[in-house]
């Protein structure tokens, strides 16, 4: 399953508690569309911290890491990144 999907079965079955299932656009403003309040994102950080291994910084918690889910994706790969050992 795609980094996408994922954040968007989250967001159905935990956020929006199993709603309306309809694909979730993966540029849509989840802030802005009243998808995601400040509770839900916090519980997506949590879910993106355990499901990817990845640590989000006191820094980084600010609306562009996470106001779609393209957003999100690129924000996670980019985690993954850099928590890849360098080759010598």
């Amino acid at each position: 399953m795609d980094t996408i999907s994922i954040i968007q079965d989250f967001i159905h079955d935990k956020v929006m508690l199993g709603g309306n299932r309809q694909a979730i656009e993966p540029d849509k403003d989840l802030i802005t569309s009243g998808m995601l309040d400040s509770l839900a994102i916090m519980q997506l950080i949590l879910y993106v911290e355990e499901r990817f291994g990845v640590a989000v910084a006191d820094t980084e918690l600010v609306p562009n890491n996470f106001r779609t889910m393209n957003l999100i994706k690129e924000f996670i790969e980019r985690k993954q990144q850099l928590m890849q050992p360098v080759a010598k």
